[in-house]
């Protein structure tokens, strides 16, 4: 044989490899069984082995244990630092004993002082309301008649009671007032200083009233006495009052009574100018 070669293989190494497989399995077994029986044999001797029993007596020594019962102890709260006392009702008073009262009337109070009562204002009055007081005014002045009076010529009504020269004049001046005031109130007439050369403008106008509120006859230019024919802005003023007249006489007049006093037919003369104020 050459150095390095393997050994063949014969049969002496084919027959060991099965006997070592079954020593293997038979050591194997014997372990198997001596693990089994050493249990069995160590319980059954347990069990053989008898129970003792020790009899036990109870006797009564006493009714009631005299051993103390024990109690918990129980951590007492810490009380808060500031207790609130509360405050002990006093005792009542005694009552007093009565004594002989007198009776005494109580003072009588004061009766209330009445607050200073304000003197109410006046209300503004309108302007009709103080041309009435004009006419009241002139009225109470005025003395009442005689009876046998004589008929005045002049106004050809009998019985009318004679008025002197002032007194008509006043009463007349008053109507005349009132009239325009009727003017301004029902709209008929308005301000007119916005027109041109408005400060020369000025027309008067002459009307008699009937018992009816109306006109009792056509109304007359008195002031300027005849229509200017060059005056455009005077011609325009004028047709500007002619159109007031017209359209308070549609409305219809409030006519004192005292008018209807004075002579008859009696006129009254209406002034326009532009600016109300003035009037």
């Amino acid at each position: 044989m050459r150095p390095g070669s393997p050994p063949p293989s014969g049969p002496s190494s084919g027959a060991s490899l099965p006997a070592a497989f079954f020593s293997l399995v038979a050591h194997a077994g014997v372990v198997l069984v001596g693990l089994v029986s050493i249990p069995v044999a160590t319980s059954s001797e347990v069990v053989s082995t008898p129970m003792v029993y020790i009899p036990i007596e109870l006797v009564t020594i006493a009714d009631t244990t005299n051993i103390a019962p024990v109690y918990e102890q129980v951590e007492e709260e810490e009380a808060p630092s500031e207790t609130e006392t509360e405050a002990a009702p006093a005792p009542a008073a005694a009552a007093p004993e009565p004594e002989d009262m007198i009776a005494i009337d109580p003072p009588k109070p004061k009766p209330p002082e009445k607050p200073p009562q304000a003197k109410p204002t006046p209300p503004s009055k309108s302007l009709s309301s103080e041309l009435d007081d004009i006419l009241a005014s002139v009225s109470k002045d005025t003395p009442a008649p005689k009876r046998n009076t004589p008929t005045d010529p002049a106004s050809g009504e009998k019985g009318a009671p004679r008025r002197g020269v002032g007194d008509m004049k006043r009463m007349t001046a008053s109507i005349t007032d009132y009239i325009r005031s009727q003017l301004i109130a029902n709209r008929c007439w308005t301000d007119h200083s916005d027109m041109a050369d408005a400060r020369r403008l000025k027309a008067t106008f002459r009307v008699w009233f009937g018992r009816n509120g109306k006109f009792s006859q056509a109304y007359q230019l008195v002031s300027p006495g005849r229509e200017p024919a060059g005056d455009v802005p005077l011609q325009t003023f004028i047709a500007h009052g002619r159109r007031a007249l017209d359209m308070c006489n549609k409305i219809g007049w409030m006519v004192p009574p005292e008018y209807f006093e004075l002579p008859q037919p009696q006129p009254i003369d209406i002034e326009f100018l532009p600016k109300i104020a003035t009037q």
